[in-house]
């Protein structure tokens, strides 16, 4: 990623470390030195192919092998997780310039800010925010993640030994059974994979959504003297929101669409599994937590995608808050031009039609219901 490193510097990239040093060590970002590149593209390779591709593929392969239902479900259960997961991958892997241009955003976006007060907002609102974000996602991936290993282990020590998921090998399970297991623990690559998917554009969301509340209060502050001129630099303000929204919903165009769709049919699927094929209370309990994990995920940029909204709507009111009777007429006719673009609904849309914001959240879990309706009466 050609970021300079004087750009950390700035706050607004700091709560992006993270994603930064993910997305280099998941081999997609190649290093800066070209001496150590070549190495770097047999390791992206390598992992990539073991993971990306192989872990869904030996999922699939699996699925189409099995005769009984309750095997066949609870493949499903993971399957279209992980499948859901490479295609994001890919799709990041695609969009890196888009993350580029959003960095660019911010760090410019960040130079508009000098009054302490906004600076204070800034640094225990906005960022704090969007620091809350990554670590809540870390938190749900990795207790997802320890519920399955401790169902997998503690079932197979007061029982009989299994995989984690039904799946296809191309070695004999029982003989090899921990290398088998190993592998399928390696599912934990998937979980830092899916947080730069889901958290970054969250978190990006968070902080255009903070950007937009210290433009209004940067256009509020607009007093007597060089009036034109203040308005001016919040009009291009203005333009660069308008840009952030942009590359953040060219960004998830792919990926939140597809966590959507798989986020409905997975909670689906692991409700009617759960219902009909569950019987221990382990592997119960691990349902559970996946079950509530699963739009726990997708809740923060639903969340954060109708605040960010909600603040574009705010600008127009924030307008009015301005000192503009005392302006000139040439002050005034740009701020009439203002108003009328302030007043378009800005939101993020996924997939060509998906709004992100809570009422597709809610529409989400509605459509898994009904979906579970649908599979509940053809069995």
């Amino acid at each position: 990623m050609p970021i300079s490193d004087k750009n950390w510097l700035i706050s607004g990239l700091t709560v992006f470390r993270f994603h930064h040093v993910n997305l280099r060590c998941l081999g997609l970002v190649p290093p800066a030195n070209r001496r150590y590149r070549y190495l770097y593209y047999i390791y992206s390779l390598l992992l990539n192919s073991l993971v990306t591709i192989c872990y869904p593929a030996h999922l699939m392969i699996g699925l189409f092998q099995m005769e009984q239902k309750s095997d066949i479900f609870k493949n499903i259960c993971v399957n279209f997780t992980v499948l859901a997961c490479s295609i994001k991958t890919a799709a990041l892997w695609w969009r890196l310039t888009d993350i580029e241009q959003i960095y660019a955003l911010i760090a410019k976006l960040d130079e508009r800010i000098t009054q302490p007060e906004d600076m204070q907002f800034y640094a225990s609102d906005t960022l704090r925010r969007a620091k809350r974000v990554l670590n809540f996602l870390i938190l749900v991936g990795v207790c997802a993640f320890v519920a399955s290993e401790a169902a997998t282990i503690f079932a197979g020590i007061i029982g009989e030994w299994h995989l984690m998921y039904p799946a296809y090998f191309p070695f004999d399970i029982e003989g090899h059974y921990v290398a088998a297991h190993l592998y399928q623990a390696t599912g934990i690559l998937l979980i830092f994979q899916n947080l730069t998917n889901d958290s970054f554009p969250t978190m990006a969301l968070t902080i255009l959504a903070g950007h937009t509340r210290l433009l209004g209060k940067r256009i509020a502050r607009i007093g007597n003297t060089e009036g034109v001129e203040q308005l001016q630099r919040c009009i291009e303000d203005y333009k660069d929101l308008l840009d952030f929204r942009i590359a953040i919903q060219s960004f998830i165009s792919v990926t939140a669409f597809v966590q959507l769709l798989a986020t409905g049919i997975n909670m689906c699927v692991v409700i009617f599994y759960v219902i009909f094929y569950v019987n221990e209370v382990l592997w119960f309990v691990y349902y559970m937590v996946y079950l509530v994990a699963m739009p726990l995920e997708i809740f923060p940029l639903c969340y954060y995608g109708t605040c960010m909204q909600l603040e574009f709507e705010q600008l127009t009111y924030a307008i009015f808050s301005c000192n503009w009777m005392d302006q000139s007429a040439v002050f005034k006719q740009n701020l009439r031009i203002f108003i009328e673009q302030t007043l378009r609904k800005q939101i993020v849309v996924t997939g060509g039609m998906f709004p992100v914001n809570l009422d597709t959240f809610f529409a989400t879990l509605k459509g898994a219901y009904s979906l579970f309706a649908v599979v509940k009466q053809m069995k």
